[in-house]
């Protein structure tokens, strides 16, 4: 890469003078191109240094003044300025653009001719090429050696970081951090995505919403991504798709630091991201036989006519999975479109000493089991709210349930099947956000999941919430939620309106019009009682 920083110490520049614009003497310069009539409509192309007299200038203040902004509009990287001949020195107009977009304008006295820098400027340009090509193909064959000889992530993040004199980062799918490697300055974003292992939620929402993954997805290629102070994010990045079979498998970062990206940059993640699916391939190709062979294990465990005979003692052994002990378990709930064995994979990752000592991590028709040894049930919960936190997102809401521990059943049925009830129940409450439900803590909900259609088919409060349902549907009203926020804050209408995210008359008046639209009277505890029971009921049946 040249810069203009560079280019200013070779001889054809010796007499040079930069006389604006010195914040961007660092871009790179890719072609040069003289010209003395500055046309606004003419294709300069990114990376363009301009040369020029000035002589259409000369008696236009308004192209003077237009300048600056048409050369940073079309992408050029700086303007050298021939005086002596149609100027005596660099307008004063010109100067002060330049110094407002950091633009820089170097001045040349008339006798050197542009001839000669171009000559000159051309020459470094090839010889950058070059050795651009070739840092690129030691870059693509040091990774590949990496790979072939069993290098797992970690190695290659500190390769790549070794390499380029930049900080990098891997990231699943999940947007968990799979490795990282630190090498120079990093920004708050980046701490922040190391301490919580994970990127960070409010920056992964603004990613989300600017495009940045749908961007990834569509095109499968690297991008740049410009710093975002607010959310700590100071330096520039080049982030790119690991992809595998035309599947996102994750992410890889480099971060600037304290020098600009270059093309080697881009280059380099390029053939990283290539490796890093192939590490990630092999990863779960290995991952995925394991738990086919824990899912075979589970499915015996859980057959009716299971027995504790020696053949189970010996599988269980293998599986490193100790019978004699009290298990639970948690079920995780596959989000809507997604697949199991995808969400197994980061799950079986995560659950390693010293997070859990030993899990046993399968994949079922509907999401992922994880069987853990519990002494007491808030074992699993409190993992249930890690695993949560660590692999829950925007783009990957979790439900899980959580059984009870049952130290009397050896073959986990009765912790299985609450577990999966309890998930099944947190989907159709949740509405899509993420949450851990237990199974001992449903109450009422695991009953009333039960209940069959006739039995509910009676119930008039269960009506008066269909009404309402109805009326939502033909009208585009908001009035099921509107009860159940009323109700699930004990009428608190301030806390209520918040959570709706409406005004206090506003809620009044929805309020108003369920009372008469379902015939009900929300001052009366007992009817109040009913509606909170039937809107639970009319969420579980959904």
């Amino acid at each position: 890469m040249l810069t203009l920083r560079q280019a200013l110490k070779l001889p054809c520049f010796s007499r040079a003078r930069v006389v604006a614009g010195q914040g961007g003497l660092d871009r790179e310069v890719r072609r040069v191109h003289v010209i003395d009539i500055p046309d606004a409509t003419y294709n300069w192309g990114q990376g363009a240094l301009l040369l020029t007299a000035g002589y259409g200038l000369k008696d236009s203040p308004e192209r003077q003044a237009a300048l600056i902004p048409q050369l940073v509009d079309k992408g050029l990287v700086g303007l050298v300025f021939s005086v002596g001949w149609y100027f005596e020195a660099v307008p004063a107009v010109i100067r002060a653009a330049a110094d407002a977009h950091a633009l820089p304008v170097i001045q040349v006295p008339p006798d050197i001719q542009f001839i000669d820098i171009t000559e000159r400027l051309y020459v470094e340009i090839i010889n950058e090429q070059a050795a651009l090509k070739e840092r690129a193909s030691d870059i693509h064959r040091r990774l590949t050696e990496l790979a072939l000889k069993g290098g797992d992530l970690t190695a290659l993040a500190e390769t790549l970081a070794g390499i380029l004199e930049r900080s990098v980062l891997i990231d699943g799918a999940a947007f968990e951090v799979l490795a990282h490697a630190q090498h120079g300055p990093v920004d708050e974003s980046r701490q922040r995505a190391i301490r919580q292992r994970r990127t960070p939620a409010d920056i992964l929402r603004r990613l989300i919403k600017r495009g940045l993954y749908a961007d990834l997805q569509a095109n499968l290629r690297p991008r740049r991504v410009e710093a975002l102070p607010e959310l700590g994010m100071t330096m520039e990045r080049i982030v790119a798709p690991v992809v595998g079979g035309g599947e996102i498998y994750g992410y890889i970062w480099i971060v600037a630091g304290d020098r600009p990206l270059t093309e080697l940059d881009e280059l380099a993640i390029d053939h990283a991201a290539t490796v890093a699916a192939l590490v990630l391939l092999k990863e779960q190709a290995v991952m995925e036989a394991q738990q086919a062979q824990r899912g075979d294990f589970l499915a015996q465990l859980l057959r009716p006519d299971a027995a504790l005979d020696r053949a189970l003692l010996e599988r269980a052994h293998l599986m490193g999975f100790q019978i004699e002990r009290p298990h639970q378990a948690l079920f995780v709930a596959c989000p809507p479109g997604g697949a199991p064995a995808g969400l197994a994979t980061p799950i079986q990752r995560w659950l390693r000493p010293p997070v859990v000592e030993r899990a046993l991590v399968a994949t079922r028709e509907q999401g992922v089991v994880v069987v853990i040894e519990a002494a007491s049930p808030t074992a699993g919960q409190e993992l249930a709210h890690k695993l949560l936190k660590h692999l829950s997102g925007p783009t990957q809401p979790l439900v899980i349930g959580v059984g009870q521990v049952h130290p009397e059943d050896r073959f986990l049925r009765r912790s299985y099947d609450e577990a999966v009830s309890a998930a099944e129940i947190g989907q159709r409450l949740s509405q899509g956000a993420a949450a851990v439900y237990c199974h001992w803590e449903l109450g009422l909900l695991d009953w009333l999941y039960r209940l069959p259609p006739e039995v509910l088919g009676g119930n008039l409060y269960l009506q008066h919430v269909q009404t309402l349902a109805t009326h939502d549907r033909d009208h585009r009203s908001d009035l099921v939620n509107t009860l159940e926020a009323y109700l699930e804050h004990g009428g608190a209408l301030a806390e209520a309106a918040a959570s709706l995210n409406v005004h206090r008359n506003t809620l009044l008046y929805r309020l108003e019009r369920i009372e008469e639209i379902a015939g009900v009277d929300l001052r009366n505890v007992q009817q109040r009682l009913n509606l909170y029971v039937a809107l639970k009921s009319y969420r579980l049946q959904k």
